[in-house]
């Protein structure tokens, strides 16, 4: 479990299957896609907690224990390459607010101090203004265009120190 002034982020469980589902069908979740998040029922975000959610975390307002995105640190290969992309993913009625930046925040000190990790990248749509701004406060630095499953990428790198 990770805390930050304003988030909570932890492991999934079973039991956020409903709150997941309602969260998947939020257009600021979905907006800028290249993983599908979107869910077909309860059952489907169940199914995908217990299977597809490996290095993805649930992200929560302390406040209200209100579910508002996801974050993570995915291993992912590029070429060979081995390397763990950050995710930080939230409802659109958290935009704005500097959930993003905390968020993204809170897994790069977690990449880098406890799974010791020494690159992060990250893996934008080009026309995802505001994920790249987060990448540029995070300290990443555009590296190259890259095609990932299917989708025009933009690909940023931060490595520690």
């Amino acid at each position: 479990m990770i805390i930050t002034p304003r988030l909570l982020i932890q492991n999934w469980s079973d039991k956020d299957a409903e709150s997941f589902y309602e969260l998947s069908q939020d257009s600021g979740l979905t907006l800028f896609p290249i993983n599908q998040y979107k869910q077909q029922s309860v059952e489907s975000a169940l199914l995908w907690i217990r299977e597809k959610s490996f290095g993805k975390f649930s992200v929560t307002e302390r406040a209200s224990g209100e579910l508002l995105g996801l974050g993570g640190l995915t291993p992912w290969t590029l070429s060979e390459e081995k390397l763990t992309d950050i995710t930080y993913r939230l409802k659109s009625s958290a935009w704005g607010k500097g959930l993003g930046l905390e968020l993204a925040q809170a897994m790069v000190e977690h990449g880098f101090k406890t799974l010791n990790l020494e690159q992060i990248t990250a893996t934008i749509t080009p026309d995802n203004h505001a994920s790249k701004k987060i990448a540029t406060k995070l300290g990443m630095n555009f590296s190259t265009h890259i095609e990932l499953l299917g989708v025009p990428t933009d690909l940023y790198r931060l490595y520690k120190n």
